[in-house]
């Protein structure tokens, strides 16, 4: 199926966003990179200000998290079926981010494409961003850890079972710690992106 099913008795068509600086261009791969461009990418990423750019503090620890985080969510993608056709995956959150947006410093683009341009085998989840959820895996004697759903990698049914339950996040990040990572649901689409898509006019946020 590529919608969310039915959440909350009614089904709605999953809408996917992929957000980038308005500077750039969209859908570009880190990964594709050779090691030595990729860490020059980061190293101009990590002068830029806002809060998305932080990550890039120590681009050698972030490229090797990255590259691990990567391949687990790939590894894991599969056990459950999944059919990845590309070796990285291009990134969108589920329906918007807020955190996002605010990181961007107003500086942000946005591309939204429904699911159902998709294969379902070729998309999969987690719940926060993966290179987080990947970190939540050895978290779980915090109190923002929860089980059903940090450390995992999910399949369409299973992500559509986890918001009927749980909801997708707002902003509950900003006042109650148990949910302070809880940025967004993050979709990791592994195939090539329509180019309809591809091409189409871009939104300021």
């Amino acid at each position: 199926m590529r919608i969310f099913e039915v959440i909350g008795g009614t089904s709605v068509q999953m809408i996917l966003t992929h957000y980038y600086h308005r500077d750039d261009q969209p859908f570009q791969i880190l990964s594709d990179l050779a090691e030595e461009e990729a860490l020059s990418v980061i190293s101009n990423l990590r002068d830029r200000t806002g809060a998305v750019y932080d990550r890039f503090s120590n681009p050698k620890k972030y490229l090797q998290r990255r590259q691990e985080a990567e391949s687990w969510v790939r590894q894991e993608f599969i056990k459950k079926g999944g059919q990845p056709i590309s070796l990285y995956p291009q990134y969108f959150v589920v329906e918007r981010a807020v955190w996002i947006e605010e990181g961007f410093n107003g500086q942000s683009n946005s591309v939204q494409i429904p699911l159902s341009a998709f294969s379902a085998e070729q998309v999969s989840f987690t719940y926060p961003d993966s290179m987080i959820s990947y970190w939540l895996r050895n978290q779980t004697d915090q109190e923002f850890y929860h089980s059903e759903y940090h450390g995992q990698v999910f399949v369409l049914s299973e992500i559509c079972q986890i918001v009927d339950k749980f909801g997708i996040p707002n902003e509950e990040w900003r006042t109650n710690r148990a949910r302070e990572w809880d940025f967004f649901i993050e979709a990791q689409v592994w195939s090539n992106i329509p180019s309809l898509y591809a091409t189409q006019p871009n939104n300021s946020k």
